[in-house]
């Protein structure tokens, strides 16, 4: 099986751990449905391997999340910095954040 479909994620950063779901698309899509609202792209970059990013719109600002990921069968673990930016897009803060999922 490949990157594609839902997978439930449990997001680690600093202050403590929140669960979301994501989907990948056969077209290359990604989007953030639980725990946020966000959407952006995913690609392969080798064998077992992928990256995504997606953004979260916000009244003030944005999230912007970047993730490199190792996928083994029904899950995969990534890591990436995530920017909190705000409306004149300044960034408000950054976090290194680490997800696990397993594919639903």
């Amino acid at each position: 099986m490949g990157t594609a479909g839902r997978w439930r994620a449990r997001v680690g950063r600093p202050g403590g751990d929140t669960e979301s779901e994501l989907e990948f698309a056969e077209d290359g899509t990604a989007t953030l449905t639980v725990g946020g609202r966000g959407s952006g792209t995913w690609t392969a970059t080798g064998p077992g391997t992928f990256s995504y990013r997606i953004l979260e719109e916000l009244p003030e600002g944005s999230i912007e999340i970047a993730q490199d990921a190792v996928l083994k069968g029904d899950e995969f673990i990534s890591s990436g910095i995530t920017k909190v930016r705000l409306a004149d897009g300044s960034t408000a803060r950054e976090a290194h954040v680490r997800i696990t999922a397993k594919r639903l």
